[in-house]
């Protein structure tokens, strides 16, 4: 069974053409009343329920006309959500916090099979095997992923912003180089199907 990955470059709140179209990707698979599970665990905020809100409507806003059932992610019952969806959205943040929460669901990568997986930031980096770290970020080195994709993973690529260190951009293509290695600018995505 095939999952489609959905990889983000960052900053999905910007209200432009890239993002329109990342978010109407999220919904091209998903049937009518299907369920999207949005999830935020990489947040540094306890409520979460305007993102939820703010998630739904763009989601929705890209739908061409279909009618979603979107579910906030919980930590004590992700498992039983992501059972029951059709799609999961990594929504960025914390790397280090998203990958401490998800890599604690042995199962986890079984259970994305035949769904739509979309990850922003933070949510793309713990689906590679390895990405860079960020200046605001302490180490300056190389972070291990989940793996959910063979691949290292560069978000916010020449981002003004938020761009990755540059001693731990050159670590990175130096990790298991026989690996790919995706550049996403800010509110750039891409699709892989596996």
């Amino acid at each position: 069974m095939t999952t489609k990955y959905i990889l983000h470059g960052g900053y999905t709140s910007a209200d432009n053409k890239l993002n329109h179209t990342f978010y109407q990707e999220i919904a091209r698979d998903v049937p009518d009343h299907g369920k999207i599970l949005l999830c935020y665990f990489a947040s540094k905020d306890d409520d979460n329920s305007g993102r939820f809100v703010e998630d739904s409507k763009r989601i929705k806003q890209q739908s061409h006309g279909k009618q979603f059932n979107f579910i906030e992610a919980e930590e004590n019952s992700f498992i039983d959500q992501l059972k029951l969806s059709d799609a999961l959205y990594l929504r960025g943040g914390s790397t280090p916090k998203l990958l401490s929460v998800l890599g604690q669901y042995v199962n986890f990568k079984e259970l994305l099979g035949g769904k739509t997986v979309a990850g922003s930031s933070a949510g793309a980096y713990v689906i590679g095997k390895y990405s860079a770290f960020h200046d605001d970020e302490s180490g300056g080195k190389v972070r291990q992923g989940l793996g959910l994709l063979p691949l290292k993973v560069v978000c916010h690529y020449e981002s003004k912003d938020l761009p990755p260190n540059p001693e731990a951009l050159e670590l990175l293509m130096n990790t298991e180089p026989e690996l790919e290695t995706v550049y996403l600018k800010d509110w750039e995505w891409r699709v892989i199907v596996q």
